[in-house]
Parts: structure tokens; sequence; C-alpha cells
């Protein structure tokens, strides 16, 4: 098959690249960017002969379709703002389509695409990363075994042990975690849909070791719209997403934030105006330097990716905990937090373009990836998944 890459020169993309490059079935791979020298420096990283690249503006949908036409799969690895063009574009060159994720809004959008994909006689699927992606089929994985489903809480810890004093280490794009930090977020609570400010829905949750106990808030996120729409049937009334980020990144964040660097206003400096935001991104986002896979690196970042399932079998109350615990990838030299979006990702893009996933139009993953499958492809770099499930005793 062949595979697109857009935003083949980002950090989250390496772990998809790195997959792509290695797979068998993969016979071409194109990356696509709007930074020439990030994007030779890229080619030269990955050193393989099925890479292609080119400098493409992905708001031009016309020049990026026609990249796109002979290839069987696109993944859109830039920024979720950035989702809507680059569908555009697989709609006109009929390429299967998916990303890494489209907060809540964003998602929302693209799922009226459906009719427009179901024409096209194509497949997308919105956020095959981490979160969304992995914990979407997770909670498949539970509500396929249930005849009702009430509720899905999501949880995901995140911590970094190597990152100590004044430094400042996103886990993924800034940009999101901007979002994430500063935009009210939404809780599907009793069957309604409730908007609520940053960082409320305050729980602890005992992690496994190496995260441990953490406090977890909601966050803006897009399964808190998918989920609701495929478990409707189900007759699903509770849906959640609560993120625990590194303690201390998550605390200098919200200091900067609370001195105004999550603002967009333009305020003036020097008679100039800048935009704080777009400061803060600027100095704490600077290009990251990969080195050869052959040198050894440190990493120490992990993730306890939980999703709780509760509802009725047989007439029997369940409440099913699917679990991963994810850390570094040392073959790549890779930290966990590149390696769980990207790596996922990859696998749902090689299920499109083989031809697995049989439905045609625009969902979100527990509508129409098979866990199993997933599952299983997963494993083959060491993501491992673990189920309890506990009943009622009356």
């Amino acid at each position: 098959m062949k595979i697109a890459v857009v935003g083949g020169a980002g950090r989250q993309a390496l772990g998809a690249i790195y997959d792509f490059a290695e797979d068998d079935s993969v016979e071409k791979l194109l990356l696509i960017d709007t930074l020439p020298g990030a994007l030779e420096s890229r080619v030269k990283l990955v050193r393989s002969e099925k890479v292609v690249a080119k400098v493409i503006d992905v708001l031009d949908t016309r020049i990026l379709a026609a990249a796109l036409e002979d290839y069987d799969a696109c993944i859109n690895c830039s920024t979720h703002k950035l989702n809507l063009q680059v569908m555009d574009a697989c709609v006109a060159s009929r390429t299967n389509y998916t990303d890494l994720g489209g907060l809540y809004h964003w998602a929302k959008q693209q799922l009226t695409r459906h009719e427009e994909f179901k024409k096209a006689g194509i497949t997308g699927i919105v956020g095959s990363g981490v979160a969304p992606g992995m914990v979407n089929v997770m909670a498949k994985y539970a509500a396929d075994r249930l005849d009702t489903v009430e509720t899905v809480r999501i949880y995901s810890g995140i911590v970094n042990r190597l990152i100590k004093g004044n430094k400042i280490v996103p886990q993924y794009a800034l940009d999101t975690i901007l979002d994430e930090f500063t935009m009210n977020n939404f809780e599907f609570k009793d069957g309604e849909m409730l908007e609520l400010p940053a960082f409320s829905g305050e729980e602890v949750i005992d992690f496994a070791q190496p995260v441990g106990s953490q406090s977890v808030y909601n966050v803006i996120h897009s399964e808190v719209a998918t989920i609701p729409l495929a478990f409707a049937d189900k007759g699903i009334r509770n849906v959640s997403f609560r993120l625990a980020l590194p303690k201390l990144f998550e605390e200098k964040l919200r200091f900067l934030l609370d001195i105004g660097f999550g603002s967009t206003a333009p305020i003036p400096v020097r008679d100039n105006p800048v935009v704080p935001r777009d400061v803060l991104i600027s100095m704490v986002e600077k290009p990251v330097q990969y080195p050869d896979r052959s040198v050894p690196q440190t990493h120490d970042d992990h993730k306890d990716i939980r999703v709780i399932v509760i509802g009725e079998k047989d007439g029997r109350r369940l409440t099913y905990q699917v679990e991963t615990i994810l850390h570094p990838y040392p073959k790549w030299n890779m930290a966990c937090g590149p390696f769980t979006v990207g790596y996922p990702g990859a696998v749902t893009t090689r299920l499109l373009g083989g031809g697995k996933i049989k439905e045609k139009g625009f969902f979100s993953g527990e509508s129409v990836i098979d866990p199993q499958m997933y599952f299983d492809e997963l494993a083959k770099r060491d993501i491992k998944f673990f189920v309890k499930v506990t009943h009622d005793l009356n």
C-alpha cells in the first residue's frame, strides 16, 4: 500500500513514520510538510528507500489532492486545526483519511462529512492516536460485551521522571495542551451534554506505577463528542475524559497562563503587536533534533490509560476496566509521548490503506475498528492491554 503523512516533519509523526518504514505492507511513503529544511532532515533521519517528500501548503486543496491521488491512505499529523482542510483534499483524491485527534468542536464538524466520504467511496476516522484513538477502541472492546452501556469514564495519567528544574517539556503539541488548559470542556452526564470550565471535575486516581496517584481533571476532548453517538443504541448516559499531565509541567503552565501567556489578543510591545500565546509556543516548542536511532537515548516518561465501562449483560450489572501501561520505545530511541501517539495512528492508517475497515463514510474509531485486530497490531510493538471485570453480588 501507499501511505501519505501530512505534517511529516512534526514531532508526533515520527512514531508513525518509523512504523510505516519498517512495515512490509507499505511500499511507498510520502511525507508532506511546509518546512523544507525540517522535511529534508526527517528524510535523512528515517533513511528508507520508500520515502519521498514534498513541500506543500496544506491550505492549497488542489495541490494537496493531486499529491494524494495515488495513495491508499493519509494521516494528518499536523495540528488538529487543519483536519478539515486535509479531509477536503482526501475527498477530492478519494484517499482514506485519519488524524491524531480533533478535540471536541473539530471532531463534531468532521463527523458531519460522513456523506461526502461515503459518496467518494472512502473511509475517514477522527482521532487515531492514544487519546483519542486507542481509548475509543478500548471502550468498544467492553461495549461489545455488554447488552447496555450506561457509563464510559476515560482516565489518562502521564509522568516524566527526567524533567526537573525549570524546563518546560510538553508531552505533545503545546497548542493542543493550551486548548485543553483554557477552553471550556464537555461532559455527557445523565444523557445531556454539559459545558464546564477548564480544570473542573477533579478526581484522584491511583494509577499503576510508575505513574502513581494523580489528580485528574476534565479537559476538552473528542471522545466526549463521539462515544455518546457511537453507543447511543446501547443507552449510554455518561461519558467523561479526565487527564493528569506531569505535575511540575502543569504547575508551570498554569502560572504562565495566569499571567496572560494563554491570550490570543495582541498586546503592544515596543509599539509592535505581539500575541502572548504565540510567544509562549515559539519559546517552548523549539525545533526538536532527533538523533540517529543507533545512538542510545534516555527516556523516562510513562502513561497509564484506563477506560471504565459500566453496563449490563443478561440483566447483571458489570464494570469493565480496560487498561494499558505505556513506556518509551527503545528500538527507536523514542520517548513514550511521540511513540504512543504516532504508532497507534500508523496502525489505524494501515488498517484503512489495507482495506481492513470495510465501512465507507466518516466515523470515530469505536464505530468501525475491530478491537482484537487492533490490539493484535499494537502488541507487535509491545503495547499490551489488561481487562478486569467486576459485578454486583446482588
